[in-house]
């Protein structure tokens, strides 16, 4: 077992690297520096930190003191009242919350507030056919596919939890829609921190974005890249492009009831988490954040949040929860997972990320769905075409009345016009005949 003094010069120097700013590359690598000299004094400053985060004046700020400081875990055992337990973890061990800061943020749902829109993440269509009926008060998909879940991965350091639970949903279902071809899958989450442009690697990615890549460009299984973390950035592997597995289509699925109907019928699906302090010493249980948690924020202000793999949900002493996957590894919660309460917890219910994967059922129902989408696109086109008609017609048969009614109105005027000079011809006739009267008058009296 460690020394203390050791623990402490550990403490200090992960504390002394990891506030500085991640790098593209090797944001993520911690050089540790023990120093022999002045144990004494980290010491002293080690033992100051786990009496708990201290104000301002009181020596240690907020984001220097440890994620697995006693008194803080006393506390929320004490205020969890029996809920859920907190027990110092040893993924976190000298990690303080700057670490937390600048290790695990960068994860966002870029798509947010665009869903439904055109061009952009679409909502997942309601089936109507699996809408009806019970749902079972729990369930839990390694229960009835135990071959196709794995344990959680853990990040090692980096924050890519993004592109863990996208995998890990993904291949999951492949090995439920056909457990005979997939059973064991495993896809490479390296790939994405590796290869995808438009993600940050271990410094994080969108959490809904993500999917455009694995649509556009598959994944490899993991043994073709295997999952490395910041250890690696390479995009390179010597496996052949035909081994790569392809998603069809990815959604937005809103509410509990429908989520629980996805897992139910197709497998788990991605769902964020808002993170909080009392999450990272989180170790079995049913978690509710308590009342003092502290929510974790980033470089630029905003909420950090990690990507989880929703695997089912349960109910324990009357509280409901949801069963879900981190990437903490297994020595975190209860074995890499965590018990989240439903409806007051910080799980997103409204974001749930559903992937559908390219299996031979889902190609045959996408194909039949394209030639349907094809047809109706023909028939609306056709209507289009046949209206547009219509009203080219109703356009010809108002302007050729109107062209009668003008022809009637010139017609009419233009008769108006004769009679005009009709009778104008009758008065200069009568007009000349009394002139000539007059003259033959005159010629008599002469």
């Amino acid at each position: 077992m460690p020394k203390q003094e050791d623990k402490a010069a550990l403490a200090a120097a992960k504390m002394a690297e990891r506030s500085k700013k991640k790098t593209k590359g090797n944001s993520m690598n911690y050089y540790i520096a023990v120093g022999i000299g002045g144990g004494s004094v980290i010491l002293a400053v080690f033992l100051a930190a786990t009496d708990g985060p201290k104000k301002k004046g009181g020596g240690i700020s907020a984001l220097d003191s440890l994620v697995n400081d006693r008194s803080f875990i006393t506390s929320m055992n004490s205020e969890a009242g029996g809920n859920f337990t907190a027990a110092a973890s040893p993924v976190f061990d000298a990690w303080t919350y700057s670490d937390v800061k600048w290790g695990l943020d960068g994860q966002i749902l870029a798509s947010q507030g665009f869903v439904g829109m055109a061009g952009a993440l679409s909502k997942c269509d309601e089936n109507e056919d699996i809408e009806g009926g019970m749902l079972p008060p729990a369930y839990d998909v390694r229960e009835s596919w135990s071959s196709c879940i794995r344990e959680p991965i853990d990040s090692t350091n980096c924050s890519s939890s993004y592109a863990i639970a996208a995998a890990t949903s993904l291949e999951s279902r492949f090995c439920i829609g056909d457990n005979d071809k997939y059973a064991g899958l495993k896809l490479s989450a390296q790939q994405v921190l590796s290869c995808d442009k438009k993600s940050k690697g271990c410094m994080g990615g969108g959490i809904d974005t993500v999917f455009n890549y694995i649509k556009r460009r598959g994944l490899y299984p993991e043994e073709c890249v295997p999952y490395v973390g910041a250890k690696g950035t390479e995009c390179k592997t010597t496996c052949a492009e035909s081994k790569k597995f392809k998603m069809l289509s990815h959604c937005v699925l809103s509410g509990e009831k429908a989520i629980k109907r996805e897992i139910m019928n197709n497998g788990p699906i991605v769902a964020p988490v808002f993170l909080k302090d009392d999450y990272l010493v989180y170790s079995g249980g049913v978690y509710t954040p308590v009342d003092s948690s502290k929510q974790q924020y980033g470089e630029d202000g905003k909420p950090i949040m990690i990507a989880t793999t929703v695997l089912g949900w349960g109910k324990t002493q009357g509280v409901a929860y949801w069963i879900t996957s981190n990437s903490f590894g297994t020595k975190w919660g209860d074995k890499g997972l965590a018990y989240i309460a439903i409806g007051n917890g910080p799980l997103r219910e409204d974001y749930g990320l559903v992937a559908t994967a390219g299996t031979e059922e889902n190609l045959a129902l996408q194909a039949k769905k394209d030639e349907a989408e094809a047809i109706r696109k023909e028939e609306v086109k056709k209507e289009r075409a046949e209206r547009d008609e219509r009203i080219r017609e109703r356009q010809g048969a108002r302007e050729a009345e109107m062209r009668a009614q003008r022809e009637a109105a010139d017609d009419a005027e233009f008769e108006d016009d004769v009679d005009l000079d009709l009778d104008l011809d009758d008065l200069d006739d009568k007009a000349e005949g009394g002139d000539a009267a007059a003259e033959g008058g005159d010629t008599d009296e002469m």
